[in-house]
């Protein structure tokens, strides 16, 4: 499940929150790559929509074509609860596991899903929170643990006393739950003083009803599971994501002459010897070929780039150039183009 309803009021946009892109991906469409890439095979994907919900439904089909994302619509936004609640006549009766991801965590990483529902599992829990350390955890949700280790509960930092605002072990929000237990108690969860139900009290509830109620995925890197809400945090992922891409592919066996300036698609595949230039963008479905040159300043969208060629300083879209081919300084190759 992938809620998606918020309006992002602080991102200050016309766009929906969901729908702004990083690295050239819109970031609800990177939370359900991270899905569909855990290999957990899910037996359904729900995505909860709200405000602008013909846009952002509009807008994963057309990334997602043929995926079968299942699409619920919470037309009051009374908090996660209620927005899991929304979905339930589209989640599968027999689930034994619900996964509720958020649409505005572009880092997550298909990795961490698997891991979750591992550990889920393997825990039998009735839930399971992914948390993390952080130096800050100003404005997060404090993982409050009694005298064992267990978790006691959550608790949000308006709410917390000056010892648990101490606390760096946050709450990423990323969860899995027992399905069964958890349809039960959201049937009853009161709600809040504003009137909303989270998700969130549901760990006090399972801590409350004895050992093993309550699990966690503590990650050496949260950051990669809590929601993007400003442009200063969408700047922030945009930068991770690059790089992240980057070191990947240097893993790979590819050269780039200034990492920081490489902008990479998630979808683009490098063969090994390649060199990357500074200032250059790779985007869409770009393919580049063993041995190439590319930049600097290069431009490719959607572009096939065969075995050793260089491209220098140009634009090529949606075209594919041959093995061997010099292109550039300065030309411009249109799509459908071919050499």
């Amino acid at each position: 499940m992938v809620l998606a309803a918020g309006a992002g009021t602080r991102m200050r946009s016309a766009i929906h929150k969901v729908l702004h892109p990083v690295a050239g991906r819109a970031m609800v469409w990177h939370v359900l790559a991270a899905v569909a890439g855990a290999g957990v095979a899910p037996a359904r994907t729900v995505v909860v929509i709200g405000d602008q919900a013909e846009s952002v439904e509009a807008a994963i089909r057309a990334d997602w074509p043929g995926a079968g994302h299942a699409f619920a619509l919470q037309a009051e936004r009374l908090g996660t609860g209620h927005a899991t609640l929304v979905a339930r006549p589209l989640v599968a009766p027999d689930a034994a596991t619900v996964v509720v991801a958020y649409g505005d965590t572009p880092l997550l990483q298909a990795s961490t899903v698997a891991r979750l529902v591992a550990s889920h599992e393997a825990a039998q829990a009735r839930v399971t929170l992914v948390t993390g350390d952080m130096a800050d955890p100003s404005g997060y949700g404090r993982i409050v643990r009694d005298a064992s280790g267990q978790v006691a509960g959550i608790v949000e930092e308006r709410d917390a006393s000056a010892a648990e605002r101490a606390i760096r072990e946050v709450n990423s929000g990323f969860c899995a739950f027992d399905a069964s237990w958890m349809w039960d108690v959201l049937a009853i969860v009161p709600a809040a003083a504003n009137g909303e139900v989270y998700l969130t009290a549901l760990a006090g509830i399972a801590a409350r009803e004895g050992t093993g109620g309550v699990a966690t995925l503590r990650l050496d890197d949260v950051f990669e599971t809590v929601g993007v809400n400003s442009r200063a945090q969408l700047a922030e992922a945009e930068a991770a994501l690059r790089r992240r891409v980057v070191d990947r592919w240097l893993a790979a066996g590819v050269t780039f002459e200034d990492p920081a300036t490489a902008y990479v698609g998630p979808e683009v595949v490098i063969g090994t010897d390649t060199v990357i230039g500074p200032n250059v963008h790779l985007r869409g479905g770009t393919r580049v070929g063993s041995g190439c040159i590319v930049g600097p300043g290069a431009i490719l969208e959607g572009a096939i780039i065969g075995d050793g060629a260089t491209v220098l300083a140009s634009f090529v879209r949606g075209a594919t150039v041959p093995p061997g081919a010099m292109i550039g300084p300065f030309a411009v190759i249109g799509p459908g183009a071919g050499m």
